[in-house]
């Protein structure tokens, strides 16, 4: 234990001594801030950060909100209603070929007369 404070001690004096005198470039500060600036317009300048800012305006007036929400609502009504139908179309294939089976034995056996 007696070494460990020794130790302690030990780091202490050497980090009261210990000067650092470093130099900072001319305009160091203003360059710092003219690349944060920098980065911060390219990041709102980017595509999805336009569009977001554009929903968000847009979501800001309930008229414009609800045209969204309605919008959005029959686009996925209309997707709903396409993919069904494809469903539907081939769920009526797939009755046919049974019932063809079930009427024409030979169909059954790849034998369609």
């Amino acid at each position: 234990m007696e070494m460990h404070m020794n130790t302690d001690q030990n780091l202490k004096r050497q980090l009261a001594a210990w000067d650092v005198n470093v130099e900072v470039p001319p305009r160091f500060q203003a360059n710092v801030w003219a690349q944060i600036a920098a980065q911060e317009s390219a990041r709102r300048s980017s595509f999805w950060n336009r569009l977001s800012d554009w929903f968000a305006l847009a979501f800001y007036k309930p008229h414009m909100a609800a045209a969204m929400v309605t919008l959005g609502l029959a686009l996925s009504v209309g997707t709903a209603y396409l993919r069904a139908q494809d469903s539907n179309a081939m769920m009526g294939k797939q009755l046919e070929a049974r019932y063809m089976e079930t009427i024409n034995p030979l169909a059954h056996a790849g034998h369609a007369t």
